[in-house]
């Protein structure tokens, strides 16, 4: 039998309408949104204007598409559903896991020194508040720092500064629990998480998968969950809600989602999701680290000094003024961002992206 055929690049990126306007180069801060997603929030919005929101019928609704969400992440996770939380934020996850751990004084969280805000505040929140240690090690000596007092690994699983891969292996190695952030890994590179042996993943719905701010998943490792406190419980974090002061927690993960079901924010990012199934995620993987990889190339030929950097989809170089570059390549229709106390711009690049849009990035970056 032969294998499928590939998709055609320009028909892909024909589903995300700001491409038409724009060469858009930061999906590592929001993913572009493909017009299925808007025809779905579109028609949910006006199945809820002329039903109501209430009545059981409706709930179960909401219910139903609140399944479906988390079988999809699950999907791309390599997870079962019942491994997987419906979270606002890879923060959120991450808060989820660093509260839920009931650490204390004495304990150490082990880090890297490449993290975003996302993971060091709650870290630092945890030092503040219970005494633990956070120790901050350069990114690719986090494995070979764990030592007895390790009570966990946080670190991110594709640096946001640099693009940047983890050797996930080595830090499962350790035997320490560890945690990732996925916020640049999670739809745009392949991930496992049960074949990468990690015990939280945690994860957003608004970068590579497309979906809204407020959308993302955590997953949890059955075999941990029981050791994870619910930091924030309420009506769905319980197996009986009629007696919620007895707090018998609810069967698997979904204990730990954040809040109701939002079903505009999962219709979203279900229709978002769908694009890429039927687009082949190994197609979409491929892809964009192909494109990323050459950008780093023809920066790298204009004499740019492009930071080291893994099979991922994240491009940075250095810069003297990183605000004022940007302003700069935003008024040529290319929109990248900087990385704040780095001197770099980052370009995250996509599987809608071109070969053309490398070609000019790398030739303005030069200018």
């Amino acid at each position: 039998m032969s294998a499928p055929a590939a998709p055609d690049p320009a028909a892909f990126r024909a589903q995300f309408p700001v491409l038409e306007r724009l060469a858009y180069l930061n999906a590592g801060t929001e993913g572009p949104i493909p017009r299925r997603a808007v025809e779905a929030v579109s028609r949910r919005v006006e199945e809820e204007a002329r039903d109501g929101r209430s009545g059981r019928a409706y709930i179960e609704a909401v219910m139903a598409i609140a399944d479906q969400m988390r079988a999809a992440y699950a999907g791309v996770l390599g997870a079962g559903a019942d491994e997987v939380a419906l979270t606002g934020s890879t923060t959120d996850g991450v808060n989820t896991v660093i509260a839920g751990l009931d650490l204390r004084r004495g304990d150490e969280v082990l880090t890297s020194d490449e993290e975003h805000p996302g993971l060091l505040a709650p870290l630092g929140r945890a030092r503040a508040r219970h005494g633990i240690s956070v120790r901050v090690v350069p990114f690719d000596e986090v494995a070979s720092s764990a030592g007895e007092r390790t009570r966990l690994i946080a670190c991110s699983h594709v640096s946001w500064v640099n693009g940047r891969v983890a050797d996930v292996e080595a830090l499962v190695a350790t035997g320490v629990p560890v945690l990732l952030d996925a916020a640049q890994a999670l739809g745009a590179i392949p991930v496992d998480v049960h074949r990468l042996g990690v015990d939280y993943y945690a994860c957003s719905g608004q970068k590579w998968l497309c979906g809204p701010e407020g959308s993302g998943c955590l997953y949890v490792r059955r075999d941990r969950l029981d050791e994870l406190l619910v930091p924030w419980p309420g009506y769905g974090s319980v197996a009986d809600p009629p007696n919620a002061l007895d707090f018998v927690p609810a069967q698997g993960t979904s204990r730990l989602d954040h809040g109701f079901p939002v079903p505009l924010r999962n219709v979203w990012a279900l229709a978002a999701l769908e694009v890429f199934a039927e687009a082949g995620w190994k197609w979409v993987h491929e892809r964009a680290a192909s494109l990323a990889e050459r950008l780093a190339g023809r920066l790298a030929e204009r004499g740019l000094r492009v930071a080291p950097r893994g099979r991922s989809t994240l491009v940075s170089w250095s810069v003297g003024d990183g605000p004022a570059v940007v302003e700069r390549l935003a008024a040529e229709g290319v929109v990248v961002r900087s990385i704040p106390g780095w001197s770099y711009i980052r370009a995250s690049l996509g599987a809608w992206s071109t070969d053309e849009e490398v070609e000019r990035l790398a030739e303005l970056a030069a200018a």
